[in-house]
């Protein structure tokens, strides 16, 4: 294991950064994402503090694409470092509004005349063409979709992996790249002439609705400044985006469901598709993949270090491994996450739990004897592939997990309340789910221990991902319906 940084150090660093440099956003958010990750909240508070000072500057000397850049550095290092729906609220409360305004104040005519509006031509909006899970539910929606109503196309600020584009040219969606696709690294990104050239290209196409994909991120700027005639922000996390130019609002929920309301702002419900067609690995990649890891049970949680950062959920995972000395626990992330390692060093564990980073999902998911999955955020597509590999995924009674995506509303119109929703009704669904910390515990323990069990769970569960990949055409319908009942 690597030597864990020196938080006094970090502090220091960081002080001398708002000091010595009070404007230099990149080392104030590195410096404050890292006192974080360390658990220093006070240090990694000054730090958000400055980087919002000088969005908030930005926006006041109408340098719009200085402020989107600013908002892009305080989301990758304090908003995400939190997996809440309240943290991403009060985080973007604190410049939603000047960042409105300033795209309103900031709209220009349309270069050349537009192409006559078609209402069937849709515009997503992606920060970024990689392959992620937003993107991929997004490809499962149009690849089932009925494509004489629709015609889906793809604008995309960042960059375009080829991976990406090559799924988008097998599905014959057109792609715009801002830059094109394969253009050279250059100075800063210059969001604002991005935007203006999306919404140029999207006239000249005669895009309907234009839908901004998830990442909330520049988007209260771009529809402030106004993309196309109907506006739809569709987030498949968090809710913190919301103004009068947008038409409509798009969030995930179970099938059940018709809406739900955040922050007072109503959101149309369409569950969205998260078990992927199974890409089996190789069971010789497989077989050395587990050979690397000595422990006899190996237990593992594929998702963003973020998630996995949870304390009640990294206190099940400790309780489950001093519990059963016999097992491992491998975890994921695009980068160590020192409070991470630090918790694990701390409950005597850290022998065997495993670091590997940004890894194939499919491969890792089917070398593991169990997922754990992250509560109180779930685990979505990852937990999917593990379940689909015929791994047993132990999920948690709450909103937004594996289980909650399906069932929530459902077992709660049921019980009356979630705090009466027993064991046995629970097991009658076809995920196992635990009802709280104590139970998930338990639950980790008896799929460790008792094989019937397991291979009971594992059965159950790999039946029902296969009924959900057979009905992606449902989701895709639902999904379109409500794109065109808001346009």
């Amino acid at each position: 294991m690597s030597q864990a940084p020196d938080p006094r150090a970090t502090v220091a660093e960081l002080d001398r950064a708002l000091r010595e440099t009070p404007n230099n956003v990149p080392a104030i958010c590195l410096l404050g994402g890292a006192a974080h990750r360390l658990g220093l909240p006070d240090a990694a508070a000054r730090a958000f503090d400055r980087a919002v000072e000088i969005l908030l500057d930005c926006i006041r000397a109408r340098d719009a694409s200085g402020a989107l850049a600013v908002e892009n550095a305080i989301y990758q290092s304090f908003v995400k470092a939190v997996e809440d729906e309240d943290h991403y609220e009060s985080a973007f409360a604190r410049w939603r509004e000047p960042l409105a305004q300033l795209g309103r104040e900031m709209r220009v005519p349309l270069k050349a005349p537009p192409a006559p509006v078609s209402s069937r031509t849709l515009g997503f909006i992606l920060h970024a063409g990689v392959m992620l899970g937003h993107t991929e539910v997004l490809f499962r929606l149009i690849e089932a979709c009925d494509r004489a109503a629709v015609e889906p196309r793809l604008y995309v600020l960042e960059r375009c992996e080829a991976d990406f584009m090559a799924r988008a040219a097998a599905l014959g969606v057109h792609v715009a790249a801002f830059p094109e696709a394969g253009a050279k690294a250059g100075p800063p990104i210059n969001y604002y002439a991005r935007l203006l050239g999306i919404r140029e290209r999207m006239a000249q196409d005669g895009v309907g609705c234009a839908v901004w994909v998830s990442i909330p991120i520049t988007a209260t700027f771009a529809f402030a400044l106004g993309m196309a005639p109907a506006q739809v922000f569709w987030s498949l996390r968090y809710h913190p985006v919301r103004l009068p130019e947008i038409d409509g609002y798009i969030t995930y929920g179970s099938w059940a469901e018709s809406e739900r309301t955040f922050h007072g702002q109503r959101w149309s419900v369409c569950p969205v598709p998260l078990a992927l067609d199974p890409r089996p690995p190789a069971p010789a990649a497989v077989r050395e993949l587990r050979s690397r890891f000595p422990e006899a049970v190996l237990l593992g949680t594929l998702a963003r270090e973020e998630k996995i950062a949870s304390a009640p959920f990294l206190e099940s995972v400790a309780a489950i491994l001093r519990r059963h000395p016999q097992c491992g626990y491998l975890w994921t992330g695009q980068a160590r996450h020192p409070g991470i390692e630090r918790f694990f060093g701390d409950k005597g564990v850290a022998s065997r739990c495993h670091f590997v980073g940004w890894v194939d999902t499919p491969l890792y998911a089917a070398a593991l004897d169990g997922f754990l999955e992250t509560f109180p955020l779930g685990c979505g597509i990852t937990g999917y592939q593990a379940m689909g590999a015929g791994v047993p995924l132990l999920s948690y009674l709450d909103a937004n997990t594996v289980f909650g995506m399906q069932y929530w509303s459902e077992l709660a119109a049921r019980a009356g309340a979630i705090g009466r929703v027993s064991r046995e009704m629970l097991d009658e669904y076809p995920l196992l789910c635990a009802r709280d910390a104590r139970e998930y515990v338990e639950l980790a323990s008896r799929l460790v221990t008792d094989a019937a069990y397991r291979e009971a769970w594992r059965s159950r569960e790999r039946r029902f991902c296969e009924d959900e990949i057979r009905g992606i055409a449902r989701y895709s319908k639902r999904f379109f319906d409500t794109l065109r009942s808001i346009a």
